[in-house]
């Protein structure tokens, strides 16, 4: 998908992160943009910093795990620009870490609803329209957790590994299909973004009592470092455009998760235990 100007473009998780991030980029290109968040304050400020770019921009609050929102979502980019062309499902949520016997059915469930639906109800309300005009492109935002299996992250990797199988799945009926449209997998590494602080969004009838945190897993005493290692999103916004343009499926940001990557697959082809071990940003703090 190489002309951009004048397209629209949808990106959900756009109040702030690489949403905003993406949001920027592609306004830059010349497309509309639609932005959709939970957040009603926070993405009144993303669109105006994106119509300050000169981009025609357009504010839908949206609750992506919600099947009338995010139906709600199409309906209104259809009435200010017509069907999508580009679709950026990129909301996400982090839960509680910690061994999975501590986690709650609420845990799971404000995860899973976030994470998992609601690229499930973006591709359902987008893809008709895509495939009718056979041209355009979904980027669905997975994660390195999407393709490696660190402790105390149940529902993120959960939530990660199914994001990861629907865009694999759905590049191959696309392929089957001889359609045009386009998929891609983002799977970043460690990004500056909000998403540590999701909490915020968590829905009141989704919320537990929080006891104190668990012993093991918690990523908070990282928080210091994090900035050390961490890319803006910016520059995840680059990589994903150049991807857009390139038609590639494979989006990663950094090359630290390549031999964690390299070993969980080596363990499937050998029938061997699960290699992974301690945190997830492991690969950062040990190199």
């Amino acid at each position: 998908m190489q002309d951009l100007e004048g397209k629209t473009a949808v990106v959900t998780g756009s109040a702030s992160g690489m949403g905003l991030a993406f949001a920027e980029c592609l306004g830059s290109e010349g497309m509309n943009v639609v932005l959709a968040d939970i957040e009603e304050e926070a993405l009144r400020t993303a669109t105006a910093r994106v119509e300050a770019l000169g981009a025609n921009a357009l504010a839908v609050v949206t609750d992506v795990s919600d099947e009338a929102s995010m139906d709600h979502l199409g309906d209104a980019t259809r009435k200010a620009f017509g069907p999508a062309h580009l679709v950026c499902l990129n909301a996400g949520v982090s839960a509680p870490t910690g061994p999975m016997d501590t986690l709650t059915s609420n845990d799971w469930s404000w995860t899973l609803g976030v994470n998992l639906w609601g690229v499930i109800h973006g591709i359902r309300v987008f893809l008709p329209e895509l495939k009718a005009r056979d041209e355009g492109h979904i980027v669905v935002t997975a994660s390195v957790a999407g393709l490696t299996s660190y402790p105390w992250l149940g529902p993120y990797n959960a939530s990660k590994h199914a994001a990861t199988s629907i865009a694999e799945t759905l590049y191959s009926e696309l392929a089957d299909s001889g359609s045009k449209v386009r998929v891609s997998c983002l799977c970043p590494g460690a990004v500056a973004t909000n998403i540590g602080t999701s909490e915020r969004n968590r829905p009141k009838e989704l919320e537990d009592e929080k006891g104190p945190p668990p012993a093991q897993g918690d990523l908070s005493e990282f928080a210091d470092t994090f900035g050390g290692f961490a890319k803006p999103p910016a520059e995840i916004a680059e990589i994903v455009l150049a991807a857009i343009v390139e038609d590639r499926f494979w989006i990663e940001t950094d090359d630290y998760y390549r031999e964690p990557i390299r070993a969980r697959h080596h363990s499937i082809e050998n029938r061997t235990e699960p290699p992974a071990r301690g945190m997830i940003l492991n690969p950062y703090i040990e190199n």
